[in-house]
């Protein structure tokens, strides 16, 4: 067989031990030096750009794992680590540069570990507030059933801290933007309610004590004009109902969370408004009761 295509049935890198069947070493060494394939280390052979997590799978004879098996799940991640995870087999003692190497035995499916493995993978790698991405993703795209997540998380011990999060799951959050902000405000104690529908305003991304509405702005979906003239409608509709309404774009959440929780905490501290006065016009502007606050 040729060699690059030997290659490629591996996936785009393999050690010669996986390709002794199908190559010789000579025409291995051919097609190095031909510059048809790259040998970064004995025995290792890639294609030209064979992207890193790939190779270093390869070069552990593992599989991608956590966030680089997430990516070819095509699963929602946020600032995903640039080092490569990926597992070898358990007693394994090989390594590859600037690599994570976990040593397990693990199902795998096409050179990547399986959904579950993959979830479990990521809850314990990434951030605490970047964990559950690619989790609510797999729940909104229907990849895994809520009642599928249960039977996963009550297989942890329970003691194992993944137990917790995995339980606070949401298939409602509608992009890995609202799931950060979500973590965010549930770690910072508020009760929050997803995608609640406030008439005639419409659905909203969180509701915080029946008054507080936090909106999470993606560029993609609120950066276009007539987008933006529905956000400005449906901030009005919202006042005209006595709610307060904070808006918030991804850097701002993603970025600088202190300053997040810190602006909505400062709003719910100051409680919902709780006077209301009359038309301009309509004589003067006179006080009335408090309207009830929901804290």
């Amino acid at each position: 067989m040729d060699p690059v295509d030997a290659v490629s049935r591996c996936g785009g890198a393999a050690r010669f031990a996986h390709l002794e069947a199908l190559v010789t070493r000579r025409s291995l060494q051919a097609a190095v030096t031909a510059g048809d394939l790259l040998r970064p280390a004995p025995g290792l052979h890639h294609l030209p750009g064979c992207p890193a997590d790939v190779l270093a799978a390869a070069a552990v004879s593992g599989v991608r794992s956590c966030h680089s098996a997430a990516s070819a799940w095509g699963l929602d991640l946020v600032d995903p680590p640039l080092t490569p995870h990926v597992t070898a087999r358990r007693g394994s003692r090989a390594t590859f540069r600037r690599t994570v190497v976990h040593r397990r035995d693990v199902a795998e499916l096409d050179g990547c570990t399986d959904l579950a493995t993959t979830l479990l993978d990521c809850l314990r790698c990434l951030p605490r507030r970047f964990a559950l991405v690619p989790v609510d993703h797999v729940l909104r795209q229907g990849l895994v059933s809520p009642a599928e997540l249960d039977e996963l998380r009550w297989s942890l011990p329970r003691s194992d801290s993944r137990r917790a999060l995995l339980a606070m799951a949401d298939p409602r959050c509608g992009s890995a933007l609202e799931t950060v902000g979500r973590v965010d405000l549930l770690d910072e104690g508020f009760r929050v309610q997803t995608q609640q529908v406030l008439a005639p305003a419409g659905r909203v991304d969180f509701l915080i004590d029946g008054w507080l509405v936090v909106e999470l702005d993606g560029y993609e979906t609120h950066g276009r004009i007539g987008q933006f003239a529905e956000d400005r409608r449906r901030d009005a509709e919202l006042a005209g109902q006595g709610l307060v309404c904070l808006r918030f774009t991804f850097d701002q959440v993603v970025r600088n969370r202190s300053w997040f929780v810190q602006t909505v905490r400062a709003t719910w501290a100051r409680g919902r408004p709780g006077t209301r006065v009359s038309p301009p016009g309509r004589g003067s502007r006179r006080r009335t009761g408090p309207a009830g606050t929901s804290r």
